[in-house]
């Protein structure tokens, strides 16, 4: 058999809102239930007449930190959360040599009746942890706790005392505990309620309205998540607009692929034209030399200072917008001089890794950007014809252009131009000869490499390339015609890499 040291009944009072507590407390008192209490409540029930021991004296642990913490104590909540016909509970109870708690009564702080206009450190404040902690201890040991969190169920406890001479059925109790935890959901809830529509507030200030989205008939806005955002690095000319962004953050999550003097020339979501050369001014005349007539109204992203005189350069042409990381006053000057130009200051845009995500039907998709790096240790002679090493850099550089044109994907370069670009047709053959009419629009007879996003399933586009001047092809492996391929290149003394990853853009 079990024997306890504290034998007494205790019912531990910790309430806000100290109304009605002289007839509850007359009502515990004249079934022998002691009292115990916190601080201001305990002063309370003693001024009214009552003998009530302080919890603090009984913890032998002060308040603190302004009564933040003054219930949150292992013997308080081992006191209430013991099981009463267990053994081992009990022999581990009685070594703390505690009050036995069998009545927790205990109302919240009035978070939600403080207004919203408050300081957020009175809101703060009003977040009640001890209460709701100790009510959802009682309530999970309802079998033997009596748990009350609100001044209403005072009256059906005295009834139920007096009703049972000073005990409770576990029927009461479970139905006080059954409303116990719907009160700490709902106190609990409101909090969140509160900080959401904090959040939501941030979330309009960080909107920016938009005249319109893909199309004149769409809403549509931007949600900034940095001080320094597009917006902010708009230098001059009009107003942004939705496909601008999209153009500007796709033109240069191409251009991060390149350290040395690039130029990307962007039109309608995809690279029209791009190019790398020794020095910035030299890459813009190939990039735009690559397609001409795209560029027209397109984007331009360079990598470098812009000066005066490719500012003088550009100027020269329609462009909707200018991006890059620095520029000369002189430079500036010459591109405010056109009203309408929007000229991008990327110094401090800076693309984050993480999850791109997008809307879809029922739900969000999200993906891990791709962070996926060309390189010369990546790429995989599959033929017996070896590429010279200008060659290999121009297979990397096609690759990387690749990577950002939408799927499918077919880039046709030389020196580290783009001399074609095939973009975001439905087969694999299209994009080539999309990437091939675009070639003999411009280039003709110059040699070039090819870079795909993906595996050739077959021979029929790589037939193509090699009746003009094909030197290369790098394309990811993983079709079942790989063998196919690789023996067709071979027969063509062809140079065929192949790349572990494809780089799928949709």
């Amino acid at each position: 058999m079990v024997v306890r040291k504290n034998i007494r009944r205790n019912a531990l009072i910790s309430v806000y809102d100290k109304s009605l507590l002289k007839k509850l407390c007359l009502t515990l008192t004249k079934y022998n239930i002691d009292l115990i209490s916190t601080g201001t409540t305990a002063k309370k029930i003693i001024s009214l007449g009552f003998k009530c021991k302080e919890i603090s004296d009984l913890t032998r642990f002060k308040e603190i930190l302004d009564g933040r913490v003054k219930t949150l104590n292992p013997k308080i909540h081992a006191s209430i959360l013991f099981k009463r016909n267990d053994a081992t509970h009990n022999n581990t109870f009685n070594k703390l040599n505690f009050p036995k708690i069998d009545f927790v009564i205990a109302n919240f702080y009035p978070f939600s009746k403080i207004s919203n206009k408050e300081m957020v450190t009175k809101k703060i404040e009003m977040i009640d942890i001890g209460g709701p902690a100790m009510i959802r201890s009682a309530s999970k040991n309802f079998n033997s706790v009596t748990s009350i969190s609100k001044i209403k169920h005072y009256e059906s406890l005295i009834k139920e005392l007096e009703k049972n001479n000073g005990e409770t059925t576990l029927a009461f109790r479970k139905r006080m505990a059954k409303l116990n935890f719907k009160l700490t959901s709902d106190y609990d809830l409101s909090i969140y309620k509160w900080f959401n529509k904090s959040d939501k507030k941030k979330k309009e200030r960080n909107k920016i309205k938009i005249k319109y989205g893909e199309n004149p008939n769409q809403k549509a806005y931007f949600i900034k998540n940095s001080k320094s955002n597009i917006f902010t690095s708009q230098i001059s000319g009009k107003e942004l607009g939705y496909n601008n962004i999209l153009d500007i953050c796709e033109g240069l999550s191409c251009l991060n692929e390149f350290i040395e003097p690039t130029c990307v020339i962007v039109k309608h979501n995809n690279p029209c034209g791009v190019a790398s050369a020794d020095n910035i001014k030299t890459s813009y005349v190939k990039a735009l030399k690559s397609d001409p007539i795209s560029a027209f109204g397109g984007v331009i992203l360079i990598n470098k200072e812009i000066d005066e005189s490719l500012a003088k350069t550009i100027n020269r042409r329609f462009f909707e917008i200018i991006v890059a990381p620095k520029y000369t006053k002189e430079a500036i000057n010459i591109l405010k001089s056109k009203k309408n130009l929007i000229v991008i200051n990327s110094g401090s845009l800076i693309e984050k890794k993480g999850e791109t995500f997008k809307s879809v039907n029922s739900g969000v998709l999200y993906q891990e950007k791709n962070s996926y790096k060309i390189s010369k240790t990546k790429i995989n002679l599959v033929t017996t014809k070896k590429s010279s090493e200008k060659t290999i850099d121009d297979l990397l550089f096609a690759f990387k252009v690749a990577k950002h044109v939408k799927s499918n994907a077919i880039v046709l370069a030389h020196n580290k131009q783009t001399l074609g670009i095939g973009a975001g047709q439905m087969s694999r053959l299209d994009s080539t000869r999309m990437a091939i009419i675009k070639y003999k629009d411009f280039f003709r007879e110059k040699k070039f490499v090819c870079a795909s996003d993906a595996f050739f399933p077959f021979t029929d586009s790589i037939k193509m390339l090699l009746k003009l001047k094909c030197d290369a092809i790098i394309q990811p492996n993983g079709s079942k015609n790989d063998d196919k391929i690789i023996s067709f290149a071979k027969k063509n003394k062809l140079s065929l890499y192949f790349v572990k990853n494809r780089v799928f853009k949709h």
